[in-house]
């Protein structure tokens, strides 16, 4: 793990109630959004360290699930956002390279 995962991973607190919001991590680490996401993803995929992202008591960011209720509660939203995606996937792969021209045409 290299020493930016390592700075990221200690600022992510166990509980849901204690998320650090990505502005944060951003913040004192000193790196845009893009490459914190890309941090946590790379946390979560290649080390295998539980990070979810969520809501809680008007509070986002990303934590480390206290409980199997946390992790799941967690993880619904990021099944929920992949739904999401794979519907535009979907959609992306069977849509006409020509017919969106015709919204161009109407009044």
């Amino acid at each position: 793990m290299n020493r930016l995962e390592k700075r990221t991973l200690r600022l992510i607190k166990v509980g849901a109630e204690n998320a650090t919001p990505a502005s944060e991590i951003t913040r004192l680490l000193k790196v845009n959004p893009r490459t914190v996401r890309s941090i946590i993803y790379r946390l979560v995929t290649r080390y295998g360290v539980p990070i979810v992202g969520g809501r809680k008591n008007n509070r986002y960011g990303y934590y480390i699930p206290r409980d199997q209720e946390e992790l799941l509660e967690g993880a619904r939203s990021l099944y929920n956002q992949n739904q999401e995606e794979q519907k535009r996937l979907t959609v992306l792969l069977n849509a006409s390279l020509t017919d969106w021209q015709d919204y161009l045409k109407e009044g």
